[in-house]
């Protein structure tokens, strides 16, 4: 009798260990595909990050175009223009229904002596306002540069 209930016992314990292993497999697979969702989220958003140069360019003061500033910004790709500068330097600027008008950056600009900000970007000039013009391209480059008109 007693080595019936041991059975019993024995083969009652062996199939509560069966069943209590499962969730921890499936607990496992879980944690797998979490890891597997957040290694692609991550790739995803360091696909989304480029790198953009910007330098400020000055022509007023000197027949070459003297460099007065550069830095380069890893932004989330789709950023304005506008939103990089503003966070680099000192900005001054006027909004209308075209969007910014930039009067100065780091305190330079006059308007009286019709000394302005223009930009571009890969070489090429731009045709819409900072703040509409996005980035798109990694490793891009920025310049404005104060000219006289």
């Amino acid at each position: 009798m007693k080595k019936k209930i041991l059975a019993v016992v024995v083969a009652l314990a062996a199939f509560v260990g069966l069943f209590a292993s499962q969730p921890v497999q499936k607990q496992s697979i879980q944690a797998a595909k979490t890891t597997k969702t957040a290694k692609k989220t991550t790739k995803k958003a360091k696909a989304k990050q480029i790198s953009v140069t910007y330098t400020l360019k000055d022509t007023t003061k000197a027949k070459n175009k003297q460099t007065l500033a550069k830095k380069t910004f890893k932004v989330k790709k789709g950023t304005t223009v506008f939103t990089v500068l503003k966070k680099a330097w000192k900005v001054n600027y006027t909004k209308s229904s075209n969007g910014v008008f930039i009067t100065k950056i780091k305190g330079l600009g006059n308007e009286k002596k019709k000394l302005y900000w223009t930009y571009t970007v890969d070489g090429k000039m731009v045709k819409v306002a900072a703040d509409k013009q996005k980035l798109t391209k990694n490793k891009s480059k920025v310049v404005f540069t104060l000219k006289k008109y």
